[in-house]
């Protein structure tokens, strides 16, 4: 990245490969909480080492290293005027963002009781069914958890619909936020990496992670 996030004259901002990482799972974990920390804040935070101890919860130096391989990491990045997070209500945001993160512009975010809270390019009966299915999904991957992560060492928590070449049609992509849980459904390839994404996971973060 063009700047170096431990410059103290820049705001720090997380990617949407950070995003993705941050929420993939709820396990805490050092990395995972820091991209957390920033993503609760209505406003990216000036970077000081201040900032980094405490987003850290590290000393100084191991906080500036630990900064730094976040940054080379390609999760975090320093930018030199301030981002705000998200104004809009979820719903009109939704009704913008999710059609972004499909190929084919239908995707779907439900919560963790199987309702749908937006949707772009499904029938509403179609995103009602397949924000049950999510909850259904959820329910299998806890109770094989020890099997798929344990034995199998599959990290992954992403379930997929795919067709003979393994492409997939519908996959569901689980986001943890704070204590809650939600389902990102996506029709066709998944475009997340992009601004689109970032602006849906930290407008979730600053409405749903009071940790």
């Amino acid at each position: 990245m063009s700047n170096y996030v431990p410059q103290q004259d820049l705001y720090l901002g997380v990617t949407p490969a950070g995003c993705y990482y941050a929420v993939q799972e709820n396990k805490d974990e050092p990395g995972r909480n820091f991209l957390h920390n920033i993503l609760r804040q209505l406003e990216t935070p000036l970077f000081n080492v201040k900032v980094a101890c405490a987003f850290s919860g590290l000393k100084k130096k191991s906080a500036l290293e630990f900064v730094h391989w976040l940054q080379d990491a390609g999760f975090i990045y320093g930018i030199e005027d301030p981002e705000d997070a998200p104004q809009d209500s979820l719903e009109t945001l939704l009704s913008t963002k999710l059609k972004l993160l499909s190929d084919e512009g239908k995707a779907i975010l439900a919560g963790s009781q199987g309702l749908y809270l937006g949707a772009a390019g499904f029938p509403h009966e179609a995103a009602e069914e397949l924000a049950a299915v999510s909850a259904n999904l959820s329910k299998v991957y806890q109770h094989h958890q020890h099997l798929l992560q344990g034995n199998l060492g599959y990290r992954q928590q992403a379930w997929s619909l795919v067709d003979s070449s393994g492409n997939s049609k519908v996959g569901f992509w689980p986001i943890h936020i704070g204590n809650d849980h939600f389902t990102l459904i996506v029709s066709g390839m998944p475009q997340f990496n992009q601004n689109s994404f970032k602006e849906i996971i930290w407008a979730l973060s600053t409405r749903y992670d009071m940790t």
